[in-house]
């Protein structure tokens, strides 16, 4: 009887959470807590990883696109840990969710293809963070996707948090299509704001 409701509880857990995603969220924090060498806020992380079938897009050859943001997730992740940045915003109690995305696929990432998703800040102020990240094959080399993830600095100063875990690292100039994108973004939300 007990394994029973073990079983239940677990297949209930199973189908109304995400399991394997929160599993991943919590070995992303550990291995890059303590197994990982701490980086600087403008250095780029690499994370690795293969496509098998659970990736797949409907055709069963290479990724499905929203993977890709899930492993961009994983990613972010791993770069806000090893670099401080996570334990310093929860310590203020502030959170960092995703705010805009853009991505571009450039090529398929086939089945079984082992890759690396690099993540690196390209600039930052008081309310965002604006990272490069990138999903690269590792048998030749090739950018399969490129996006910009905007991040909001939610109860807490970015370029504050920054600027006290870094003194010495200057921020970055803005690239210049980054800057469109930003603007875009910023167009987007003041027509939803006046749509309310």
């Amino acid at each position: 009887m007990l394994l029973f409701l073990l079983v239940l509880f677990l297949l209930i857990l199973y189908f109304t959470l995400d399991v394997h995603y929160f599993l991943r969220v919590a070995a992303s924090f550990v291995f890059a807590k303590f197994f990982r060498k701490k980086i600087s806020i403008t250095d780029p992380s690499e994370i690795y990883g293969v496509v098998l079938t659970p990736d797949l897009d409907f055709m069963f050859t290479h990724m499905n696109n929203s993977r890709y943001l899930r492993e961009y997730d994983f990613a972010r992740f791993d770069h806000a840990t090893r670099t401080g940045v996570m334990d310093e915003v929860l310590k203020r109690g502030g959170s960092f969710p995703v705010s805009a995305i853009t991505i571009r696929y450039r090529l398929p990432a086939m089945l079984f293809s082992p890759y690396k998703i690099v993540t690196q800040p390209v600039y930052w102020d008081t309310k965002f963070i604006y990272l490069d990240q990138r999903l690269v094959t590792l048998k030749d080399g090739i950018v399969r996707s490129v996006g910009y993830t905007k991040i909001a600095c939610v109860k807490f100063d970015g370029a504050e948090i920054i600027k006290k875990l870094f003194p010495d690292v200057t921020k970055p100039e803005m690239p210049e299509d980054l800057k469109k994108w930003a603007e875009s973004c910023e167009i987007s939300s003041e027509m939803m704001k006046k749509s309310k």
